[in-house]
Parts: C-alpha cells; sequence; structure tokens
C-alpha cells in the first residue's frame, strides 16, 4: 500500500473528489455540446435549398437520400473533388439531361 488513508487530510480527499466530479462533469457537458451543435448543423441543412446552382458536395450534405437519383443518371463520382464545386446545373450539363427533369427528381426525394 502506497499510504496509509488515515495520514491523508479530509481535505485533500474532498479535492481528489472534486476533481474527479468536474472532470466527469465536463465530459458530460462536452458531449452534450456535441451532441447540440451536431443537432443544429443538422437543422441548418435541413432549411436549406437545393438549387440548380448548389453544388453536388453540398446537395449532398443537405439531404444524403439523393445519392440514389444522381447515380441514377449517371453522376458516379459522387465523393470526387469536382462533385465540391461542380454544380447540379453543370453536372445536369455534363450528362447530357436536362436541368429542370434533375431538379423535379431531387424535389420528389
Amino acid at each position: 500500500m502506497l499510504c496509509d488513508k488515515s495520514q491523508i487530510s479530509e481535505s485533500l480527499l474532498d479535492d481528489i473528489d472534486a476533481f474527479f466530479y468536474n472532470r466527469i462533469w465536463y465530459k458530460k457537458w462536452m458531449y452534450n455540446l456535441s451532441e447540440a451543435i451536431t443537432e443544429w448543423r443538422m437543422e441548418v441543412y435541413k432549411m436549406a435549398d437545393i438549387t440548380k446552382n448548389t453544388t453536388i458536395g453540398e446537395a449532398l450534405r443537405i439531404n444524403p437520400d439523393i445519392a440514389p437519383v444522381l447515380m441514377e443518371i449517371g453522376m458516379h463520382c459522387l465523393g470526387c473533388p469536382s462533385a465540391q464545386g461542380e454544380t447540379l446545373e453543370e453536372a445536369a450539363m455534363v450528362h447530357g439531361i436536362d436541368a429542370e427533369d434533375l431538379m423535379a427528381k431531387i424535389a420528389a426525394v
């Protein structure tokens, strides 16, 4: 045994208890803050509208459920760097489909 409990002062034991209590409290607080930020981000994304000028990457962050729609029309590179800078209208043009038709399919999701 490192030391006898009787040799430790009560105030030191209280300080140790307070330290561990505060660490647990801090971890819970940080977890709750992280959860709140995640929920807030999801709400912001839900409020965002997907337009023809939205990039593919932004559209997928707003609504990941549109991925099958994009894959169906031939946009198989959803995670590639060009998806972060290419708008839905540009992608529709490259893939030879009407941008309005694409937007209607996305809106239906």
